[in-house]
C-alpha cells in the first residue's frame, strides 16, 4: 500500500481539506458498487465498455484477480470516512508475455489534477515491472472530449503510437499510447 498526502476542496465551504490517499491493490465484494458507480459517472466509457467493466469487477471481487485483469484503487478519508477516489484496471496481453494493457482509469472529478491518477499509474508500472513486463499499451478515443486524457498520458511518459501493432489494434477512431519502461526495451520494429 502506498500513501500520499493530498488536499481536496470541501464542496460546502469551499475550503481546502487535508486528506490521506491510499493506493491499494485488488477489489473486494464491498468495493464493486462504488467502482461501477464511478465508471458510469465519469462519462468516458461507452455502454459496451461499462458492461465489460462490470464483468471484470465482479469476477475480480469474487473469483480473484488474474493475469488478464487486476485492479488498483485510490481511497481517501477526506469526507469523514473511507471513500473511493479513483481506480485503474490493467492486464497482461495474451500471446505477448512482456506487454500489458491499461484497460481503464478514472478519478473522481473533485480530486482530479492532484496526482492520484499518476500515483495509480506508477503503482501499475511497478507491478508490471515486478512481473517482468517491459511495456504498457492503452487505447483511448481520438475525440476532443478525450484531450485531457491524452495530455495526462503524455505527461506520465506515454507516447502516442504512430502505427498499429499486430497484437494491439484499436477500434476505429481510437488512439494507442505506449510506454516502455526498462532500459532493455526492444527497438520498435515494424509490425
Amino acid at each position: 500500500m502506498t500513501t500520499m498526502d493530498n488536499q481536496s476542496i470541501d464542496q460546502d465551504t469551499g475550503q481546502a481539506v487535508e486528506c490521506e490517499v491510499r493506493i491499494l491493490t485488488g477489489v473486494a465484494p464491498e468495493d464493486v458498487e462504488s467502482l461501477l458507480d464511478m465508471a458510469a459517472a465519469c462519462g468516458m466509457f461507452n455502454d459496451d465498455e461499462l458492461s465489460t467493466a462490470e464483468s471484470m469487477v465482479w469476477d475480480c471481487a469474487y473469483q480473484g484477480e488474474s493475469d488478464a485483469c487486476r485492479f488498483i484503487q485510490a481511497r481517501t478519508n477526506d469526507t469523514g470516512g473511507d471513500s473511493l477516489a479513483g481506480f485503474l484496471c490493467y492486464g497482461a496481453l495474451a500471446h505477448w508475455p512482456d506487454s500489458f494493457e491499461l484497460i481503464g482509469i478514472s478519478v473522481t472529478p473533485r480530486l482530479q489534477r492532484q496526482g492520484i491518477g499518476s500515483a495509480m499509474l506508477a503503482e501499475m508500472e511497478r507491478q508490471v515491472a515486478a512481473r517482468g513486463g517491459r511495456r504498457i499499451l492503452l487505447e483511448t478515443e481520438s475525440a476532443r472530449a478525450f484531450e485531457a486524457a491524452h495530455s495526462f498520458y503524455e505527461a506520465n511518459g506515454y507516447d502516442r503510437e504512430d502505427r498499429f501493432l499486430r497484437q494491439f489494434i484499436p477500434k476505429e477512431g481510437g488512439l494507442v499510447y505506449r510506454k516502455d519502461f526498462t532500459s532493455e526495451a526492444p527497438e520498435r520494429q515494424p509490425q
